[in-house]
């Protein structure tokens, strides 16, 4: 079991997302001035000197033979590997939503009907955008859980009421199986904890926003602080440890237990009393269980259990 990393919320993430999912980059993100160049021009009046030969080049000097790595030595690489792209698809999850959106710019979700299927409760939302102008062009992604982000269909407007609805047959792909004006819906079916994550982006990448709404929450509070557990993979391979109402108490005090053993977080809430942070929660000699997760304060004390590992995704 391990925690990877406490995560930043509210932080631009455009240029992760370009790494790991290029289609869905749309946030504006700053540009790193360049570099001085390494060697300027002297000034005026000033004089320059002539460097020194370089000392002729010994055979102790010379880089030792390629080192072949031991298997322990790639064992390391691989893990560090592993866990650097864990900290990368949690950061995205975490920041999937107004992190992710271009200024001015939001989605939401409203639902329109829930329906009990053989396959778990299925829901629909109808999309509501602010800050879109009627003339901009939107494709809708989605990004489901062990999935990549994928691009649904193009030729979405937003219109003066601030619903999206397909722009007209000529428009794109949405016109080939819609109505103009016809407004956009997102279905799904999802187990507790799981977020359904949509985003409208324009072609340029730099108009956009992104929405993320967990129907069956996985949380619990304590006067007036809340816990919440988010999947990040379906079987909670990676989960998100997400507080709010925590304040900014000295004495704020995180952690977990699964087969007994413990760890602490390792976040700290930020000056809204908000944390999030990513977890690993497997335990060596265990495909699957249970982990209590807690934070804690003078004022308030949330628990919360989850159960994780193999075949433990169920859908509500």
């Amino acid at each position: 079991m391990r925690f990877v990393s406490a995560l930043t919320a509210g932080g631009a993430v455009a240029s992760l997302l370009a790494a790991l999912f290029p289609v869905a980059s749309f946030a504006q993100s700053n540009i790193v001035p360049n570099a001085p160049s390494a060697q300027a021009a002297p000034q005026s009046g000033t004089s320059t000197q002539t460097p020194a030969p370089a000392s002729p080049l010994k055979l102790q000097d010379l880089p030792p033979d390629p080192h072949t790595p031991t298997p322990e030595e790639q064992a390391q690489a691989s893990a560090a590997r592993a866990r650097m792209q864990i900290q990368q698809l949690a950061a995205a999850e975490n920041n999937w939503g107004p992190a992710d959106s271009a200024p001015g710019m939001s989605l939401t979700l409203k639902e329109t009907a829930r329906t009990k299927t053989a396959d778990g409760t299925q829901i629909t939302w109808q999309i509501a955008g602010a800050g879109f102008t009627p003339d901009l062009k939107l494709a809708l992604l989605r990004w489901p859980l062990n999935q990549n982000v994928t691009s649904v269909m193009d030729g979405i407007v937003v219109d003066s009421a601030g619903t999206a609805v397909c722009a007209g047959p000529d428009a794109g792909s949405c016109g080939k199986t819609m109505k103009a004006n016809a407004p956009i819906e997102v279905t799904a079916t999802v187990a507790k904890g799981e977020a359904v994550r949509v985003a409208l982006v324009a072609a340029d990448k730099k108009h956009g926003a992104a929405v993320s709404l967990i129907p069956f929450p996985e949380a619990a509070e304590d006067k007036g602080c809340k816990l919440q557990v988010i999947r990040g993979a379906k079987n909670d391979e990676l989960v998100l440890i997400q507080g709010d109402g925590f304040g900014t108490a000295a004495n704020f005090n995180a952690g977990s237990e699964s087969f007994g053993e413990k760890r602490p977080m390792g976040a700290k809430p930020n000056a809204e009393g908000h944390f999030v942070v990513a977890m690993t929660p497997w335990v060596n000699g265990h495909d699957s269980g249970d982990t209590v997760v807690y934070a804690q304060t003078d004022t308030c004390s949330p628990t919360l259990s989850f159960h994780w590992g193999k075949d433990t995704y169920k859908t509500e």
